[in-house]
């Protein structure tokens, strides 16, 4: 909330800057976001009285006048404004002001004729229509009051303020009022409040009654409903003082009346209404639900549809009112007003919450009844806009009032133990001091001994309990007054889960083999997986939806990590990088049943491309990483649509698929902007990934004889996986095989149509002599007849 300090120090006497009066409301827990000049957008602006305005001897729409500043002499100044005339006191930006937008005025000639200055406008100053008469006009800004030239126009405008912007937390509904936060600075400043005196002349003719009639028929959403008439109104502005203090709240000013509705709300934090009392049917108000399928057209030209849950102002035939939140068009005051009913009013807070949210209308209003706002206050703001209607001479007040609630409910005392605040709040203050502090607070407390007996005041509904006093006790005392102490007890030492240690050991083989970890949002665009070419009935079509997503971007949980990585392997192929090795390891989300939480299945997603890439490329990474986990793994034909059809596989380990791997078929590829590049993509379920692992094996000692290595190439079916091939050669060779890579495929002349010929390099090595060529020979035979009893695999000749 902004708070002019003008306003404020009428009601409490602050002797000190504006920040650091901010400062010590901050630390008694009151927020401050800013503090701020009101008129901070221009500088260097005075008063000027316009002595001569000649036209100019070379243009025909230009005027060269002079102009008395306060000055020893008259500043020459060319203006091209139609209505500037002799005897006219307007702003000029002195050479060196600043104007809203950094415009900066310097001295220059305009058609020959040197310029000292900038007679200006409104708008050129940035004064907001309704602060001062004429402004929006064409032309320059005519001065209206008689002040002297040289005058400042911040003070001329009422910009003369700093205003300082409140955090105001939703149980201080009270300081939602400058009322409010005089009371408080009172009490923290450790200085008086005066508030005024509330005085209401009755010089209108007749009574209430013989002017409306007011029904409640909902009190459980409506528990008190106060009205006054106001005969004879004269709309017109409000005074300057007046429309000065709302537009550096933050309100723009409108008319009398209406500003004094929106006066009172800032003055004591009560919305208040005005209806056209001569746009009421019969004159009759009524506090109702509204009516299913009722519509109403609001302030802002809107046509809202209503429902039964919520509460409406209405006359003898519709709505004219959204209670709490915004008038109707149809009883707005307009210049043709001649007779106004001021409304004052609580209403019930969740069922105002509740309608503002499901119509989309947020108001002043609405969020102070959100908040709370006092029963017993109501009639005070009704009554003081009553006085400032007298104040103003805009109406006559007639005789009598509406008031649905006179006698709101007594307020029940709290008691405090004196020992129990201090042993919570870690302070040894007597019950003298206490006593002290809360009734700085106007909370009329008595000590006895021990006990506190504590009465708050009507507005502070949040205090309830002995904690509460504890707290007001503790700000009011300052909290630079706690004392420092260590944590009591004992310190449990913090461990890491499983699946914390898995993921970490994870990320350390990425990185050390060279991979960039990369992080994701979970949430996706439902679009991005309809481009994957999922068939219909894949679950991943299905995923968790987002209740209030941000956009239709981020409207759904993601299935499957895949559309993340090609959109972050996307980006970096459109920014020039030739090469990229990117890893994310994050959950994918799979929806339950309904009222259950949805499945998070913990997931690792490699990207690859560039250059040198290939399908073994990424192969191989896979193997690397899972080999310090004791889990050996083989490649089968297989995969997802949105991989090549003949480079894809599925990754087995001990007869599991624990994920698949491959090139991203050109089709995918484009449909995420990828062009002109082979990307490989992996996919590894971290889960079934952690029921596999197995403790890392002893380390083996050197081995004292040599290696015989031997290359085989063998001509196969085109259809036979490699993978496959390796394990049959690894369980036929037996244990002198201590390795066997592939190194060539070849496809062409040399073999037979719809075969090739796979080269692998076979090692051998016995751990207690030299191989001979005999034995070697041996299990090379073994080899062989083994391949091509299982693989129709035969030796290249």
């Amino acid at each position: 909330m902004k708070v002019p300090m003008k306003w404020l120090k009428e009601y409490v006497d602050i002797k000190m800057s504006a920040q650091e009066y901010a400062d010590r409301m901050v630390m008694s827990g009151t927020g401050v976001e800013s503090v701020d000049e009101v008129g901070g957008d221009f500088d260097g602006v005075v008063a000027g009285k316009v002595l001569t305005c000649d036209a100019h001897p070379d243009s025909d729409h230009l005027h060269v006048c002079t102009v008395d500043v306060g000055g020893e002499t008259p500043l020459t100044i060319v203006c091209g404004a139609p209505n500037v005339a002799a005897g006219q006191t307007v702003p000029v930006a002195l050479v060196g002001a600043t104007l809203p937008g950094g415009i900066k005025i310097k001295k220059g000639k305009l058609r020959g004729v040197e310029s000292s200055g900038m007679i200006c406008s409104g708008p050129e100053l940035g004064l907001p229509q309704g602060l001062y008469p004429h402004v929006g006009e064409e032309g320059i800004l005519v001065i209206a009051e008689n002040v002297a030239p040289g005058s400042d126009a911040k003070e001329i405008f009422g910009l003369d303020d700093v205003a300082v912007d409140f955090e105001i937390l939703a149980n201080r509904p009270d300081c939602l009022s400058i009322w409010g936060l005089a009371r408080e600075s009172s009490a923290v400043l450790e200085e008086h409040c005066l508030m005024p005196e509330i005085v209401v002349e009755e010089n209108g003719t007749g009574t209430f009654l013989d002017y409306a009639h007011v029904e409640v028929r909902d009190k459980e959403l409506c528990p008190r409903y106060c009205a006054r008439v106001i005969e004879g109104v004269k709309i017109g502005p409000s005074p300057k003082w007046m429309r000065a203090y709302l537009h550096a709240a933050g309100v723009r000013p409108i008319n009398n009346i209406v500003d004094i509705t929106n006066y009172v709300m800032l003055e004591t934090g009560h919305p208040m209404h005005a209806f056209d009392l001569d746009k009421v049917r019969d004159h009759t108000i009524v506090v109702r639900r509204a009516e299913q399928g009722e519509t109403l057209k609001t302030l802002d030209g809107k046509e809202h549809l209503l429902t039964t849950d919520m509460l409406v102002i209405a006359d003898s035939k519709s709505a004219t009112g959204l209670a709490g939140i915004m008038g109707g068009e149809e009883s707005e005051i307009l210049e043709d007003t001649r007779a106004v009913l001021f409304e004052c009013a609580v209403f019930d807070r969740t069922n105002n919450r509740l309608t503002s949210r499901a119509l989309g209308v947020r108001t002043e209003a609405s969020g102070r009844f959100e908040r709370g706002v006092c029963v017993e206050d109501t009639m005070e703001a009704l009554e003081r806009a009553c006085m400032l209607v007298n104040m103003l001479e805009c109406g006559k007040v007639v005789p009598g009032i509406f008031d649905s609630c006179p006698e709101p409910k007594e307020r029940e005392p709290i008691l405090g133990s004196v020992e129990r605040i201090n042993r919570l709040i870690s302070t040894n203050l007597s019950g003298e001091q206490m006593e002290d502090i809360l009734c700085r607070l106007y909370i009329e407390t008595t000590c006895c001994g021990d006990t506190l007996t504590a009465l708050p005041p009507p507005w502070r509904g949040d205090i309830e309990t002995e904690a509460d006093l504890a707290e007001e006790v503790l700000r009011l005392n300052g909290y630079e007054h706690i004392p420092s102490t260590l944590m009591h007890g004992v310190t449990m030492a913090g461990f890491r889960g499983q699946r914390q240690v898995l993921s970490d050991r994870i990320k350390d083989c990425m990185v050390g083999m060279g991979w960039f970890e990369i992080m994701n949002f979970s949430f996706i665009s439902p679009r991005w997986l309809e481009k994957l070419g999922l068939e219909a009935m894949d679950k991943r079509l299905c995923p968790v939806v987002v209740r209030n997503p941000l956009g239709e971007d981020t409207s759904v949980m993601r299935t499957s990590m895949v559309p993340s990585m090609l959109s972050s392997l996307s980006v970096n192929l459109n920014r020039g990088i030739n090469e990229g090795k990117l890893f994310e390891l994050a959950p994918v989300f799979f929806p339950e049943e309904e009222g259950e939480l949805p499945e998070e299945r913990q997931t690792l997603c490699l990207g690859l491309y560039g250059d040198d890439i290939d399908f073994y490329g990424l192969r191989d990474a896979c193997a690397c990483l899972l080999n310090p986990f004791g889990i050996e793994v083989d490649t089968v034909s297989g995969g997802d649509a949105y991989y090549h059809p003949g480079r894809k596989a599925l990754l087995i380990a001990e007869g599991k698929r624990i994920g698949q791997l491959g090139e991203i078929h050109p089709d995918t590829a484009e449909e995420f902007d990828i062009e002109g590049k082979r990307v490989y993509v992996a996919e590894l379920d971290i889960v079934e990934f952690g029921v596999l692992i197995k403790p890392i094996p002893q380390v083996k000692t050197l081995p004292k004889y040599p290696a015989v290595a031997r290359d085989l190439a063998l001509v196969m079916r085109e259809e036979t996986s490699v993978g496959p091939v390796i394990a049959t050669i690894r369980k036929a060779a037996g244990k002198v095989l201590e390795d066997v890579g592939l190194f060539d495929i070849y496809r062409g002349a040399q073999v037979e149509a719809n075969s090739k010929s796979v080269a692998f390099n076979l090692s051998f090595r016995a751990v207690d002599r030299t191989l001979t060529e005999a034995e070697i020979s041996r299990v090379m035979d073994k080899v062989l007849k083994a391949v091509e009893s299982v693989h129709g695999a035969r030796i290249r000749s």
